[in-house]
């Protein structure tokens, strides 16, 4: 009895440990740039297979960093494939995602993401207050892949002018990488 006690004990600690950390990350004062956004998108976009979204969805990982993360959407499917930041949306219907607003933002995201990328804006919870967040979208063989920027500032026109270097990427519709990596 004091073995499982013991076990259940330590992995509550790791537990404790590996939330503080990622909390700690997201609420530091470090502010990720779009310039960041767009090139961990792309980084991340490379990132191909089971072992791509295994680390996509590790929160120690280099795609979660500042006060933003990588999480990645299957649009055919409507799924959320990763999400280090809330690791209980995964599998989840993205298309059923609101904002602080109401606004289904999720449609958005698979909308643009179906016109070859681009960004969009919604409101979301920053640690000690609720912001404008854009986010970058970008679809990949691994799957339709994001990241976003806390930002009151910015606009979407002058964020698509900003990515307009890297181009649209051509959505491949009755693709399901679900057929192919999925990881659970």
């Amino acid at each position: 009895m004091a073995m499982k006690t013991k076990s259940i004990l330590l992995i509550l600690v790791c537990i404790f440990c590996i939330s503080k950390t990622f909390s700690q990350n997201m609420s530091n004062n470090e502010i990720a740039s779009p310039q960041e956004v767009i090139e961990k998108v792309h980084k991340a976009a490379e990132s191909t297979g089971k072992e791509g979204l295994e680390i996509l969805r590790d929160r120690t990982s280099e795609f979660t960093w500042k006060d933003t993360y990588i999480f990645v959407i299957d649009v055919e499917e409507s799924l959320v494939l990763s999400n280090p930041a809330f690791p209980e949306r995964q599998d989840g219907n993205i298309r059923e995602h609101l904002d602080w607003n109401n606004k289904h933002y999720g449609i958005e995201l698979c909308e643009i993401a179906q016109q070859g990328g681009g960004w969009i804006e919604f409101i979301c919870p920053k640690p000690g207050t609720t912001v404008k967040y854009h986010t970058f979208i970008r679809f990949s063989a691994t799957g339709t892949v994001c990241a976003g920027i806390y930002n009151e500032t910015m606009t979407v026109e002058k964020l698509n002018k900003l990515s307009g270097s890297y181009g649209k990427f051509r959505f491949q519709p009755n693709f399901s990488i679900l057929d192919l990596q999925r990881v659970k």
